[in-house]
């Protein structure tokens, strides 16, 4: 159950990313972002007495902190893309989201099987295949690109280490304290940026409904580390760019290069292996 809710929450939380890739395209990043929060608010509003639990004072805690640390993340991605190459940025906070999970469930004495292991190594390939896609950058702005990418897979690692923390009995309810404390923190960084704090019309479907998928994703990932191992269900949940790469050939035409499918056929196997151990 916990590698079927992890896939779950790999595929809504890169399907999200896409629609986010969409409204960025039409719009300012800024705004994007921050009506993504907003709709996860609303969308952990609604869906949370459908799947139970409470908010307990230790859920708000971890909560809270596992948003402060994703909206750092996202900051520091943008500020990434913005001032070095996404093929440098990219593959690096992905790999970073997965690998402080599993390196925190280490520390913590839990060591997973043999095969297991070999699933999460290929996993982490696969994600960093998948991330960089194939493609040639510029060799001068490497340097920044890794210091953003690390910050922000630091970031994404400790979103998903926090919440792990935040869940127990609480459902899908610590995600509340996680998107508030994230929109509190994209609303000033978004007022500081000059121009509207809100998407144009074109624009805010597909932030909304980016909000929506991501706030999903990270529910499955919530329930999924009830489930399971943190490790084993941090790094599936962590190839979300193989949904998003899929979702962007098939929409919009985009090139899936040969370094992209050989990232799919990795992530499938070590999805097999991590399953089957």
């Amino acid at each position: 159950m916990a590698v079927l809710l992890a896939l779950a929450a790999a595929t809504f939380s890169g399907s999200g990313d896409f629609l986010g890739g969409v409204a960025s395209r039409r719009d300012r990043v800024m705004p994007v972002v921050l009506v993504n929060h907003l709709a996860g608010v609303a969308t952990v509003l609604i869906l949370g007495p459908m799947f139970g639990g409470s908010l307990s004072q230790s859920t708000i805690v971890w909560g809270s902190i596992a948003g402060l640390s994703g909206a750092m993340a996202v900051v520091a991605l943008y500020s990434g893309f913005a001032k070095s190459s996404i093929a440098v940025v990219s593959p690096i906070a992905a790999v970073g989201a997965a690998v402080w999970p599993v390196l925190w469930q280490i520390v913590r004495g839990d060591m997973p099987t043999a095969i297991v292991l070999g699933g999460i190594v290929l996993g982490l390939i696969a994600i960093w295949t998948i991330s960089s896609g194939g493609h040639l950058h510029d060799a001068d702005n490497v340097a920044v690109g890794v210091r953003y990418g690390l910050l922000a897979g630091i970031g994404f690692g400790g979103l998903l280490i926090f919440l792990s923390l935040a869940a127990d009995a609480s459902g899908i309810w610590s995600l509340l304290p996680a998107r508030v404390a994230g929109s509190m923190v994209m609303l000033i960084v978004a007022a500081r940026v000059p121009g509207p704090l809100l998407p144009n019309r074109e624009a805010m479907p597909p932030s909304i409904g980016a909000g929506v998928l991501v706030t999903l994703g990270n529910g499955m990932f919530v329930l999924a580390t009830t489930e399971g191992s943190l490790a084993v269900v941090s790094v599936i949940a962590a190839m979300f760019p193989a949904a998003t790469v899929l979702l962007a050939w098939l929409v919009l035409g985009e090139r899936l290069t040969p370094q992209r499918r050989i990232g799919l056929v990795l992530a499938l196997v070590a999805v097999a292996l991590v399953a089957g151990g």
